[in-house]
């Protein structure tokens, strides 16, 4: 989804939060941690880095553990 979509959805979905809310949710959400509101589309840049971080998060978890090699011991000669 384009940047610009995004971040009017999620303007739309603040806005109708904070109404409910009474008070302005401006960086109550889980994305507003990568936000930079400096940027242009500052939601929409958030909410998207936050995804890639939860999916690389995500794929760290889902690898496999490496194979234990078995190791034997051996008698000692006398």
């Amino acid at each position: 989804m384009a940047l610009t979509k995004k971040q009017a959805e999620l303007d739309v979905d603040k806005w109708l939060k904070s109404e409910q809310a009474g008070h302005d949710l401006c960086g109550d959400f889980d994305f507003c941690a990568n936000c930079d509101k400096t940027a242009e589309n500052p939601c929409a840049k958030a909410y998207d880095a936050m995804k890639k971080s939860a999916k690389k998060t995500a794929s760290a978890e889902k690898k496999p553990a490496a194979k234990k090699t078995a190791t034997r011991k051996t008698a000692k000669k006398a």
